[in-house]
């Protein structure tokens, strides 16, 4: 006799239209359907502190258990935990994370940044430059970690206002790269008024590969929501000229969409525009759309006006499936016009999010353009919030508070979720410590009817989606913002 358990972070959910059950583990990304008396079988044990193996099929408890949604009913689940995280720290571990603000100044005034307070700081001296390179170069070489990737990400404010600052640092750290035998990798995180021809060809010069560009919405909502502080400049359709100008085979987009109700009404525009001006479908491989749930600062005191246009989570992952159905049938009848083969909607599923890199990781960090060094992007405009500075020797020391962050062990509210490993809430280890109990995902209450949608769709419209994927991501600090 042996006993067992259920996993704990185990969502199993009834789909009686077939008399079957969906499993899922938000730990191991594991996903399976299980016949009906299977499905009644597992509910039963998880209601159970423990249960006895031998009242149940072999073939019923070794599938389960070699796929870890059974465990041994001695087995601590925090172990479990605990294996995840070494897991991603260790295949993470060499990874220099690097965000360099080029400067504080922003040439937008959009009401959600988070941003606050935006004192004019700009990177030109060229003794902060060096500093930034002969501080990275102490990592590789002090730190005691084995590095083999330099992966930069250029922020701001606007990060091309000071496009000089990128070509400049960029030749210093790719040389420091090739030194010490480390891959290169780059990217900007930029409002795209400034993304012109030349400053993209100097991006690509400068190695970088992706743009991530904001766009909330077709022009009348986006200008109105990220308006120019030079009310009298173009805004929307310059950024649209922009992406449709840069050669797409060296510059690929993430297009980010923060959704309220206003952006969701006017994405119909939005993607007409982008057909228009030849952007997408036509440039579907480097184009990459990315919506969110506009996030609140708390430090925002909306009107009520502005809290009325906010969504519901049942609002917003109904646009979700929405734009994703929008998405195919748009490409697939432009596909049809040109005898190109048409595509799948792919299963949208949660991803597993581990501790923020950045945040953790004492060789990544935020670096602002007087120098100091921040755990946080979030801090990049407040100096007394970095732990040190690039002209003081590096020491993995000053990060030990930072690097004592779990996300599985951070909130007693948390622990016990099984939602924990696939919660976007936490994801930000400043924004968790702010709070003393962190907001749940909307995953927590929206993910048994998403999973259930997509596999009835496999067999009531099977040509319009394929087979469920998981996709892995690793939070370097860049997600859910």
């Amino acid at each position: 006799m042996s006993l067992i358990k259920n996993n704990p972070f185990n969502i199993l959910v009834p789909v009686e239209e077939r008399d079957e059950f969906l499993l899922y583990n938000t730990l191991t990304g594991g996903l399976d359907v299980l016949t009906y008396d299977d499905g009644i079988q597992l509910s039963g044990i998880a209601m159970m502190k423990h249960a006895d193996s031998d009242n149940y099929s072999q073939n019923f408890i070794n599938d389960l258990s070699e796929k870890e949604y059974l465990i041994d009913s001695d087995f601590d689940v925090l172990n479990l935990l605990e294996r995840n995280v070494n897991e991603t720290q260790f295949k993470n571990a060499g990874v220099i994370n690097l965000t360099i603000g080029t400067t504080i100044t922003c040439n937008m005034g959009c009401s959600y940044c988070f941003e606050f307070v935006k004192p004019n700081h700009t990177l030109k001296d060229d003794k902060v430059k060096k500093g930034i390179v002969d501080y990275i170069s102490q990592i590789v070489t002090n730190s005691g970690k084995v590095v083999h990737t330099l992966s930069v990400t250029w922020y701001g404010g606007e990060p091309l206002i000071n496009v000089k600052a990128i070509e400049d640092l960029s030749v210093d750290l790719r040389n420091l790269a090739q030194k010490f035998n480390l891959k290169y990798d780059a990217n900007v995180i930029t409002n795209g008024i400034y993304l012109n021809k030349k400053n993209a060809d100097i991006l690509v010069k400068s190695g970088v590969r992706t743009a991530q560009i904001t766009i909330d919405g077709a022009r009348e909502v986006h200008d109105r929501k990220r308006p120019l502080k030079q009310t009298k400049g173009e805004n929307y359709f310059k950024i649209i000229r922009n992406i449709a100008e840069v050669d797409s085979k060296d510059l690929s987009f993430t297009i980010r969409l923060n959704i309220d109700k206003e952006v969701a009404e006017s994405i119909p525009t939005l993607l007409d525009d982008f057909y228009e001006y030849g952007i997408w479908p036509q440039k579907n491989a480097q184009i990459h759309f990315d919506p969110a749930w506009l996030r609140s600062y708390e430090e925002i005191d909306l009107s009520e006006e502005e809290g009325n246009k906010r969504m519901s989570v049942d609002e917003y992952f109904e646009f979700k499936q929405n734009f994703r159905l929008e998405l195919i049938k748009r490409y697939n009848n432009w596909a049809a016009g040109i005898n190109k083969k048409t595509a799948k909607l792919k299963w949208d599923l949660p991803m597993y999010q581990s501790t923020c890199a950045t945040w953790a990781s004492p060789i990544s960090l935020v670096i602002d353009p007087n120098g100091y060094v921040h755990k946080c992007w979030e801090t990049i405009h407040d100096d007394s919030k970095a732990p040190t500075n690039v002209f003081e020797p590096y020491d993995p020391n000053r990060f030990q508070k930072y690097s004592a962050f779990n996300r599985y062990t951070h909130s007693d509210v948390c622990r016990n979720c099984s939602y924990l490993p696939i919660c976007d809430k936490i994801s930000c280890s400043y924004e968790a410590i702010k709070k003393k109990v962190p907001e749940c995902t909307p995953w927590k209450y929206k993910l048994e009817n998403y999973l259930k949608t997509q596999y009835l769709r496999m067999f009531e419209q099977p040509e319009t989606i394929t087979a469920p994927q998981r996709v892995d991501t690793f939070n370097s600090g860049h997600s859910n913002k």
